[in-house]
Protein backbone atom coordinates (compact mmCIF):
# COMPACT_ATOMS: atom_id res chain seq x y z
CA UNK A 1 0.00 0.00 0.00
CA UNK A 2 1.13 3.52 -0.67
CA UNK A 3 2.58 5.86 1.98
CA UNK A 4 1.76 8.83 0.15
CA UNK A 5 4.15 11.45 -0.25
CA UNK A 6 3.94 13.55 2.56
CA UNK A 7 2.33 17.20 1.95
CA UNK A 8 0.20 19.26 3.70
CA UNK A 9 -2.45 19.25 1.42
CA UNK A 10 -2.31 15.52 1.43
CA UNK A 11 -2.32 15.30 4.87
CA UNK A 12 -5.16 17.49 5.23
CA UNK A 13 -7.50 15.38 2.91
CA UNK A 14 -7.63 12.42 5.15
CA UNK A 15 -10.37 13.99 7.40
CA UNK A 16 -12.63 14.43 4.44
CA UNK A 17 -12.40 10.91 3.76
CA UNK A 18 -12.78 9.41 6.85
CA UNK A 19 -15.85 7.29 5.65
CA UNK A 20 -14.07 5.67 2.99
CA UNK A 21 -10.84 5.48 5.26
CA UNK A 22 -12.71 3.01 7.75
CA UNK A 23 -14.65 1.03 4.75
CA UNK A 24 -11.51 0.79 2.50
CA UNK A 25 -8.43 -0.04 4.41
CA UNK A 26 -7.79 -3.31 5.74
CA UNK A 27 -7.49 -3.49 9.74
CA UNK A 28 -4.00 -5.06 11.16
CA UNK A 29 -3.09 -8.83 11.74
CA UNK A 30 -3.51 -9.69 15.52
CA UNK A 31 -0.01 -11.64 15.52
CA UNK A 32 1.74 -8.59 14.09
CA UNK A 33 0.71 -6.55 17.10
CA UNK A 34 1.37 -9.22 19.67
CA UNK A 35 4.99 -9.12 18.27
CA UNK A 36 4.84 -5.37 18.38
CA UNK A 37 3.94 -5.40 21.82
CA UNK A 38 6.06 -8.30 22.73
CA UNK A 39 5.70 -9.59 26.73
CA UNK A 40 3.24 -6.41 27.05
CA UNK A 41 1.11 -8.62 24.53
CA UNK A 42 0.48 -11.30 27.18
CA UNK A 43 1.48 -9.85 31.03
CA UNK A 44 -1.87 -8.36 31.69
CA UNK A 45 -3.37 -4.93 30.48
CA UNK A 46 -0.64 -2.33 29.44
CA UNK A 47 -1.58 1.45 28.61
CA UNK A 48 -0.88 1.75 25.06
CA UNK A 49 -1.19 4.94 22.56
CA UNK A 50 -1.84 4.52 18.86
CA UNK A 51 -0.51 7.73 17.69
CA UNK A 52 -1.90 8.74 13.90
CA UNK A 53 -4.70 6.38 15.02
CA UNK A 54 -7.04 7.61 12.07
CA UNK A 55 -10.10 5.51 12.20
CA UNK A 56 -8.78 3.48 14.97
CA UNK A 57 -7.74 0.43 12.84
CA UNK A 58 -4.81 -0.41 14.86
CA UNK A 59 -6.49 0.47 18.10
CA UNK A 60 -8.97 -2.07 17.75
CA UNK A 61 -7.13 -4.75 17.36
CA UNK A 62 -4.78 -3.73 20.59
CA UNK A 63 -8.52 -3.24 22.70
CA UNK A 64 -9.11 -6.12 21.27
CA UNK A 65 -6.01 -8.10 22.72
CA UNK A 66 -6.96 -6.36 26.70
CA UNK A 67 -5.48 -3.52 26.55
CA UNK A 68 -6.21 0.27 27.52
CA UNK A 69 -5.67 2.06 24.37
CA UNK A 70 -5.99 6.30 23.91
CA UNK A 71 -5.85 6.98 20.33
CA UNK A 72 -4.72 10.40 18.65
CA UNK A 73 -4.60 12.33 15.46
CA UNK A 74 -5.08 15.90 14.85
CA UNK A 75 -8.18 14.75 12.82
CA UNK A 76 -11.30 15.27 14.45
CA UNK A 77 -13.55 13.65 11.22
CA UNK A 78 -10.84 10.69 11.70
CA UNK A 79 -11.87 10.52 15.88
CA UNK A 80 -15.62 10.70 15.14
CA UNK A 81 -15.38 7.19 13.47
CA UNK A 82 -12.61 5.81 16.09
CA UNK A 83 -14.79 6.54 18.52
CA UNK A 84 -17.25 4.09 17.85
CA UNK A 85 -14.87 1.07 18.93
CA UNK A 86 -15.32 -0.37 22.31
CA UNK A 87 -12.41 0.48 25.09
CA UNK A 88 -10.27 3.55 22.99
CA UNK A 89 -10.41 6.71 24.57
CA UNK A 90 -9.18 9.06 22.21
CA UNK A 91 -7.45 12.51 22.27
CA UNK A 92 -6.89 15.66 19.46
CA UNK A 93 -3.01 15.82 19.20
CA UNK A 94 -0.32 15.59 17.05
CA UNK A 95 2.79 13.20 17.11
CA UNK A 96 5.23 16.71 17.61
CA UNK A 97 3.15 18.03 21.19
CA UNK A 98 1.79 15.12 22.41
CA UNK A 99 -1.23 15.54 24.84
CA UNK A 100 -0.32 12.57 27.60
CA UNK A 101 2.25 13.14 30.32
CA UNK A 102 5.76 11.81 30.65
CA UNK A 103 6.06 8.23 31.12
CA UNK A 104 2.49 7.53 31.63
CA UNK A 105 2.55 4.90 28.46
CA UNK A 106 3.90 1.33 28.25
CA UNK A 107 4.02 1.82 24.17
CA UNK A 108 3.12 3.51 21.30
CA UNK A 109 2.21 1.67 18.06
CA UNK A 110 1.68 3.89 14.63
CA UNK A 111 -0.17 2.12 12.00
CA UNK A 112 0.42 3.46 8.53
CA UNK A 113 0.96 7.50 9.66
CA UNK A 114 4.97 7.76 10.63
CA UNK A 115 6.26 9.03 7.14
CA UNK A 116 3.94 11.93 7.76
CA UNK A 117 5.41 12.81 11.49
CA UNK A 118 7.96 15.79 11.86
CA UNK A 119 10.26 13.13 12.87
CA UNK A 120 12.85 15.57 14.44
CA UNK A 121 10.16 16.99 16.97
CA UNK A 122 7.66 13.82 16.78
CA UNK A 123 10.85 10.97 18.48
CA UNK A 124 11.52 13.55 21.46
CA UNK A 125 7.70 13.68 22.33
CA UNK A 126 7.26 9.45 21.60
CA UNK A 127 10.26 9.15 24.24
CA UNK A 128 9.02 11.33 26.26
CA UNK A 129 5.25 10.01 26.64
CA UNK A 130 7.45 6.24 26.80
CA UNK A 131 8.11 4.47 30.64
CA UNK A 132 11.04 2.80 30.53
CA UNK A 133 11.42 -0.61 28.76
CA UNK A 134 8.17 0.53 26.59
CA UNK A 135 7.96 -0.28 23.36
CA UNK A 136 7.62 1.83 20.04
CA UNK A 137 6.03 -0.38 17.26
CA UNK A 138 5.33 0.68 13.50
CA UNK A 139 3.60 -0.92 11.30
CA UNK A 140 2.43 -0.23 7.30
CA UNK A 141 0.25 -2.30 5.29
CA UNK A 142 1.28 -3.01 1.63
CA UNK A 143 -0.34 -5.03 -1.30
CA UNK A 144 1.23 -7.95 -2.13
CA UNK A 145 1.88 -6.73 -6.12
CA UNK A 146 3.37 -9.75 -7.14
CA UNK A 147 -0.71 -10.64 -7.48
CA UNK A 148 -0.94 -9.19 -11.41
CA UNK A 149 -4.41 -7.63 -10.66
CA UNK A 150 -3.01 -5.88 -7.16
CA UNK A 151 -0.45 -4.32 -9.29
CA UNK A 152 -2.94 -3.04 -12.06
CA UNK A 153 -4.72 -1.51 -9.07
CA UNK A 154 -1.53 -0.20 -7.56
CA UNK A 155 -0.47 1.77 -10.78
CA UNK A 156 -4.23 2.91 -11.44
CA UNK A 157 -4.24 4.69 -7.80
CA UNK A 158 -0.68 6.31 -7.26
CA UNK A 159 -0.65 6.94 -11.51
CA UNK A 160 2.79 8.15 -12.48
CA UNK A 161 4.35 7.75 -8.68
CA UNK A 162 3.63 4.19 -9.37
CA UNK A 163 6.95 3.80 -11.33
CA UNK A 164 8.94 6.29 -9.27
CA UNK A 165 8.74 4.07 -5.94
CA UNK A 166 6.42 7.09 -3.92
CA UNK A 167 4.92 3.94 -1.97
CA UNK A 168 8.29 2.97 -0.66
CA UNK A 169 9.17 4.76 2.86
CA UNK A 170 12.18 2.59 5.17
CA UNK A 171 12.08 4.25 8.81
CA UNK A 172 14.78 2.11 9.90
CA UNK A 173 17.25 5.11 8.96
CA UNK A 174 15.75 8.04 10.86
CA UNK A 175 15.40 5.39 14.21
CA UNK A 176 18.69 4.28 13.85
CA UNK A 177 20.08 7.89 13.65
CA UNK A 178 18.20 9.04 16.36
CA UNK A 179 20.16 8.69 20.14
CA UNK A 180 16.67 8.05 21.65
CA UNK A 181 16.32 4.54 20.50
CA UNK A 182 17.97 1.29 20.64
CA UNK A 183 18.61 -1.48 18.03
CA UNK A 184 15.12 -1.80 15.58
CA UNK A 185 14.29 -5.03 15.34
CA UNK A 186 11.98 -6.28 12.12
CA UNK A 187 8.94 -8.27 11.28
CA UNK A 188 6.61 -9.41 8.63
CA UNK A 189 3.32 -10.65 8.46
CA UNK A 190 0.81 -11.47 5.77
CA UNK A 191 -3.22 -11.28 5.82
CA UNK A 192 -6.26 -10.79 3.69
CA UNK A 193 -8.70 -8.25 3.54
CA UNK A 194 -12.42 -9.11 1.85
CA UNK A 195 -14.09 -6.64 -0.48
CA UNK A 196 -17.16 -6.09 -2.48
CA UNK A 197 -17.20 -3.62 -5.85
CA UNK A 198 -17.82 -0.69 -3.25
CA UNK A 199 -15.72 -1.54 -0.86
CA UNK A 200 -12.61 -1.21 -3.67
CA UNK A 201 -13.84 1.80 -5.02
CA UNK A 202 -13.74 3.10 -1.01
CA UNK A 203 -10.39 1.84 -0.83
CA UNK A 204 -9.03 4.11 -3.78
CA UNK A 205 -10.73 6.97 -2.37
CA UNK A 206 -8.97 6.47 0.82
CA UNK A 207 -5.92 7.63 -0.60
CA UNK A 208 -4.70 11.37 -0.26
CA UNK A 209 -3.54 11.34 -4.05
CA UNK A 210 -6.85 10.64 -5.15
CA UNK A 211 -8.79 12.58 -3.04
CA UNK A 212 -7.38 15.62 -3.83
CA UNK A 213 -7.43 15.11 -7.85
CA UNK A 214 -10.17 17.37 -9.21
CA UNK A 215 -13.95 15.52 -9.83
CA UNK A 216 -13.43 14.64 -13.39
CA UNK A 217 -9.41 13.01 -12.89
CA UNK A 218 -10.54 10.93 -9.80
CA UNK A 219 -13.59 10.16 -11.64
CA UNK A 220 -11.31 8.47 -14.57
CA UNK A 221 -9.79 6.41 -11.81
CA UNK A 222 -12.45 5.21 -10.44
CA UNK A 223 -13.53 4.01 -13.79
CA UNK A 224 -10.59 2.24 -14.03
CA UNK A 225 -11.00 0.81 -10.26
CA UNK A 226 -14.31 -0.63 -11.37
CA UNK A 227 -13.01 -2.34 -13.93
CA UNK A 228 -10.39 -4.00 -12.61
CA UNK A 229 -12.95 -5.62 -10.11
CA UNK A 230 -15.17 -6.69 -13.05
CA UNK A 231 -12.57 -8.48 -14.69
CA UNK A 232 -11.16 -10.07 -11.63
CA UNK A 233 -14.21 -10.88 -8.99
CA UNK A 234 -16.51 -13.60 -8.82
CA UNK A 235 -19.46 -12.40 -7.22
CA UNK A 236 -21.53 -13.31 -4.58
CA UNK A 237 -17.56 -14.00 -2.98
CA UNK A 238 -15.64 -11.25 -1.77
CA UNK A 239 -12.82 -10.01 -3.73
CA UNK A 240 -9.84 -11.33 -1.37
CA UNK A 241 -7.03 -8.49 -1.24
CA UNK A 242 -3.50 -10.07 -0.41
CA UNK A 243 -1.42 -7.45 1.87
CA UNK A 244 1.51 -8.02 3.81
CA UNK A 245 2.52 -5.66 7.01
CA UNK A 246 5.75 -4.41 7.99
CA UNK A 247 6.47 -4.31 11.35
CA UNK A 248 9.73 -2.55 13.16
CA UNK A 249 9.87 -2.04 17.15
CA UNK A 250 12.32 -0.54 19.57
CA UNK A 251 12.75 0.49 22.62
CA UNK A 252 13.92 3.77 24.13
CA UNK A 253 18.01 4.23 24.84
CA UNK A 254 19.42 4.72 28.40
CA UNK A 255 19.61 8.33 27.58
CA UNK A 256 16.11 8.60 26.66
CA UNK A 257 14.99 6.96 30.00
CA UNK A 258 17.47 9.47 32.24
CA UNK A 259 16.62 12.23 30.16
CA UNK A 260 12.78 11.75 31.36
CA UNK A 261 13.82 11.12 34.97
CA UNK A 262 15.19 14.55 34.63
CA UNK A 263 12.41 16.37 33.06
CA UNK A 264 9.46 14.86 35.04
CA UNK A 265 8.31 12.16 37.62
CA UNK A 266 7.05 8.75 35.72
CA UNK A 267 2.92 9.17 35.55
CA UNK A 268 0.68 6.94 36.96
CA UNK A 269 -1.50 4.26 34.90
CA UNK A 270 -3.78 6.02 33.08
Amino acid sequence: MTTDDPGPERARSFGAVAAAYDAGRPTFPVEALAWVLGQASVQGRRQVLDLGAGTGKLSAVVAALGHDVVAVDPSEEMLTVCRKIPGVDTMVGAAESIPLAHGSVDAVIVGQAFHWFDHARALPEIARVLRPHGVVGLLWNHYDTVVPWVRRLHRAILGEDFLAGADQFDPMPILLQSDLFGPVETGRFRHWHDLDRGGLRQLALSHSRVSVLTESRRESVLEQIDAIYDGTARPPEPLRMPYFTNCYRTWPSDLANYQRTLDAPVAPPL
